[in-house]
């Protein structure tokens, strides 16, 4: 396919584009979706169906689900009712029709769990690191960022989306960290972004000492 440009010569689009995913492959960054399929009651173990001799028995370790409460009875009852009330789906995003008397009930039972005012839900763990950080950020006149230098993606991508000054510390360094905050204009708002149980690496931060500083 090629297709003339306005100015300039004819761009073969299909070449840009397969170039593009060539190179994904030369460095080993083409993302290809592992095809699973769980079985009830015998978590972590599934079936991959990738190759061409079907279905092969695996142990999934990379599971979100830590505590299997995804295979629970009384969850999956919960979901069963549910479906039976109101149907699939919530018909619509939150600021429209989607909104749910289940949501807010969920809301208030998390804000309780943790004795906070009120809870926010997100579609996913990243979306909610991404749109806490750069939010938080971005309301605070003059706010610094001190990051981890170990944090997961979804926490760079909310720092960067912010426009603020970020320092990054080297991971679980005290010393630097305090080293960085002491440089810094003691005017401006600060956060320290890092986490609690690294989701990569499964390091454990010093999150009291980090509060002390």
């Amino acid at each position: 396919m090629t297709i003339e440009a306005t100015d300039g010569p004819r761009v073969d689009y299909s070449r840009v584009f397969t170039q593009a995913i060539d190179r994904l492959h030369a460095e080993g960054r083409y993302r290809v979706f592992i095809d699973i399929l769980r079985n009830k009651g015998m978590f972590p173990n599934a079936r991959c169906f990738a190759g061409h001799n079907g279905p092969k028995p695996i142990t999934v370790w990379c599971s979100n689900d830590y505590l299997a409460m995804g295979q629970h009875p009384k969850v999956i009852a919960a979901m069963e009712e549910a479906l039976h009330d109101v149907g699939a789906g919530s018909g619509g995003t939150r600021n429209i029709g989607g909104n749910t008397h289940y949501h807010i009930d969920l809301e208030g039972e998390l804000a309780d769990l943790h004795g906070k005012e009120g809870a926010l839900l997100f579609t996913s763990g990243y979306v909610s690191n991404e749109a806490t950080l750069s939010t938080l950020a971005r309301v605070l006149p003059g706010c610094i960022i001190f990051s981890d230098e170990l944090n997961h993606a979804s926490m760079i991508a909310g720092i960067r989306n912010s426009g603020c000054e970020k320092r990054v510390f080297r991971h679980n360094d005290l010393d630097h960290l305090e080293e960085l905050l002491s440089a810094a204009d003691p005017a401006a708002p600060k956060l320290i972004a890092f986490e609690s149980v690294y989701s990569m690496d499964g390091d454990i931060a010093p999150i009291a000492a980090i509060c002390d500083l």
